[in-house]
């Protein structure tokens, strides 16, 4: 980093961020998968990380070349994911990330691709730490969203409604993948990327051109004092 950013708030992703759903997204595909003989390929996951669900799922249907339509397919989806998702946990460092900026007072909130209703069933076992976002929370299919990730919007829509006065430069983002950091950039905020390393294509090759501020494998690596938020 040339220079250090002074944040002044936080907008987080969801799934994958502060939530492990995609173990369960991958769980939920090759199950769908199964009847077809076929696996879900760490390639195409990668691709459809962070997109909306429309994108994603076409992605899937093209790469692995499977003779069902996007309804047909996300009809199966969502019954298994009315089921898994209920038992989604959160992400390493998230709870104390999150108490404690929300103890110092720093605007948090949440935009993520997913649905209000999926966001729900996710997030359903861990109430008290969502509460702390006080309702700033924009959806992938929230009205005022008039494009996905990676395109800017939902993080736009999310800095305006936790605070008019807010900047881009003002905003930290966090996000794992690629698509999020990409939609970041374009809004012209400083990004954290939680690189998991589950979901790397190759765990070996250099991580140096994702775009973002900064790189880290976990939550607990980061360093909010870095930023000029308030340290541990």
């Amino acid at each position: 980093m040339a220079s250090t950013p002074q944040i002044k708030a936080c907008i987080f992703d969801m799934d994958g961020l502060l939530l492990d759903t995609e173990t369960i997204y991958s769980e939920v595909t090759n199950k769908i998968l199964e009847p077809f003989g076929k696996t879900f390929p760490i390639e195409t996951k990668i691709k459809m990380m962070g997109r909306d669900v429309r994108t994603a799922t076409d992605i899937l249907l093209n790469d692995l070349q499977l003779p069902l339509t996007f309804d047909e397919y996300n009809n199966q989806a969502n019954e298994l994911k009315q089921v898994y998702f209920r038992r989604s946990e959160l992400m390493p460092g998230v709870e104390k990330l999150l108490r404690h900026l929300a103890k110092h007072s720093i605007p948090i909130a949440v935009a993520t691709s997913s649905s209000k209703a999926m966001l729900a069933i996710k997030s359903e076992r861990h109430g008290s730490v969502f509460d702390l976002f006080a309702g700033k929370i924009t959806c992938g299919d929230d009205p005022a969203v008039k494009h996905a990730k990676p395109a800017p919007d939902i993080f736009q829509i999310a800095m305006q409604r936790l605070d008019g006065s807010l900047q881009p430069e003002d905003c930290l983002v966090f996000e794992d993948a690629a698509n999020g950091v990409e939609a970041a950039n374009s809004a012209r905020m400083s990004s954290i990327w939680v690189h998991d390393m589950r979901f790397a294509a190759d765990a070996l090759a250099p991580p140096s051109c994702h775009g973002a501020t900064e790189r880290v494998v976990s939550l607990l690596e980061f360093d909010p004092a870095k930023y000029g938020l308030p340290p541990f």
